[in-house]
């Protein structure tokens, strides 16, 4: 190598290159490719570039091609970028119920989100598990379907691999969920069957109830209805569990059997309840027809007397006087009836009523006369022995109605009189006397013996 005032002499592979015009301090190491490329390919050197060299240097190029295609760089090509496989969503998740068909399919979006052309494939690893299409190129959509047909309940995985030439394979994790089949409501209905008895003309018999059940699982959603007009159900519909009260109504129905018939539905299922009522004949009987009553006014009441009933069926009895009651006033099948009088709400002489005992559409009376007779005045006779004293004036009567309870006396008698009438006495009641003796100087002998009459 040979300094020079014009630059730098270099002898490289038998080619003398002379640089000229360089600035201080400025070196170049001409690339291999430049030392060997063909002269003919030269490329020239940009603006930009050759606005940087010194004119004697231009002219050299100018005279030198292959000076030339040295000093111009050459160019550069950056290496190609590889294709790059994208998958959304990252991860694909299904849930179904056993038996109850297969699950929405869902989509797998494939991209390149590198460079170049991406040929793809996709695969997966289950037998349950579908791809639609397997293959593509660049951007795609893969529809990815699952066949629970076969699956029991439980979690099952999988995975979708898609791979290209040139890329890194993806992968996407799949997940089935199968859940137990919801166990469908069964509906249930107790009893089976419903049985009523009655008596023609008579009150209606007692409800009955049906109950209503879901044995199985879910809502039970229910109707009800029946064929019958002498029967009624009470509520007609309803949810889950729940009662019918089931009501006949006997009307102007016949003596006989009688048959309906409930049916019950929820959803495709159907209960039906036998319903049989019997009508019977009513038998209705009062023994005695007559009741008389004897009292008199203001004294005790008469003794009650007993009405026998025969009946198949229930009763009920009344009657239509203030002076007379009845006890019991309603019964069922055979019994008796108190008939009682009270004479205080009575009238004096004969006092007429009637009995009226009713049951399974059938009446029956009894008369009832009570004879009330006007009060009398009683009286009871007092007799005594006569005190021997000489100062002796008089005696002293008392009366009570409760024994040794006496208050003044009734009645003073003077002299030695030893009798006494005692006028006014009331019926129905039981007094006590007692006598006392007095002298003249006004002291009173102690009560003799009591004694005592009862007035009826």
């Amino acid at each position: 190598m040979r300094q020079t005032t014009q630059g730098l002499l270099f002898f490289a592979g038998g080619i003398t290159i002379i640089l000229l015009g360089l600035a201080p301090g400025t070196s170049y190491v001409p690339s291999a490719s430049a030392a060997t490329s063909s002269v003919a390919a030269a490329q020239s050197p940009s603006s930009s570039q050759t606005s940087k060299l010194s004119a004697p240097l231009l002219r050299l190029m100018a005279e030198m091609p292959v000076l030339r295609q040295l000093v111009a760089p050459p160019t550069i090509t950056p290496a190609p970028v590889p294709p790059t496989i994208g998958v959304s969503p990252t991860s694909l998740s299904f849930a179904i119920q056993r038996s109850s068909g297969n699950p929405t399919a869902q989509a797998l979006n494939i991209s390149n989100t590198g460079g170049g052309t991406l040929n793809w494939n996709a695969s997966d690893n289950a037998t349950w598990l579908a791809l639609s299409p397997v293959s593509g190129s660049n951007r795609g959509t893969i529809t990815v379907n699952v066949a629970t047909g076969s699956l029991a309940v439980g979690t099952y995985s999988s995975v979708v691999t898609v791979t290209a030439p040139g890329a890194k394979s993806a992968s996407v994790p799949v997940t089935v969920t199968v859940t137990a089949a919801p166990v469908p409501p069964s509906l249930g209905a107790t009893p089976s069957s419903l049985t009523f008895t009655a008596l023609q003309g008579g009150g209606n018999p007692a409800t009955q109830t049906l109950n209503i059940s879901n044995t199985g699982g879910g809502t039970l959603n229910w109707n009800a209805s029946d064929n019958a007009t002498w029967l009624t159900l009470s509520p007609t519909s309803g949810s889950g569990n729940g009662s019918i009260s089931a009501n006949v109504d006997l009307g102007n129905l016949s003596v006989g059997t009688h048959n309906a018939l409930i049916t019950v539905t929820a959803g495709g299922s159907t209960r039906t309840v036998q319903v049989t009522l019997t009508v019977s004949a009513a038998s209705l009987t009062v023994t005695p027809g007559d009741l008389t009553f004897t009292a008199t006014q203001g004294a005790a009441n008469p003794s009650a007397q007993t009405i026998t009933l025969g009946s198949t069926g229930t009763w009920t009895a009344s009657h239509n006087a203030s002076w007379l009651s009845l006890s019991p006033a309603s019964g069922t099948k055979n019994g008796t009836i108190i008939a009682s009088v009270n004479t205080t709400t009575a009238k004096p002489g004969n006092n007429t009523a009637t009995i009226t005992v009713t049951g399974g559409g059938l009446t029956k009376t009894a008369n009832v006369i009570l004879t009330l007779n006007a009060p009398s005045n009683s009286s009871a006779t007092l007799t005594w022995n006569a005190n021997k004293e000489k100062d002796l004036a008089g005696y002293k009567v008392y009366r009570a109605t409760v024994s040794g309870a006496y208050g003044a006396p009734i009645a003073t008698l003077i002299g030695n009189v030893t009798t006494y009438q005692a006028i006014g006495l009331k019926f129905g009641t039981t007094y006590f006397f007692v006598v006392t003796a007095f002298d003249i100087a006004g002291n009173e002998s102690a009560y003799s013996n009591e004694v005592s009459k009862s007035v009826f």
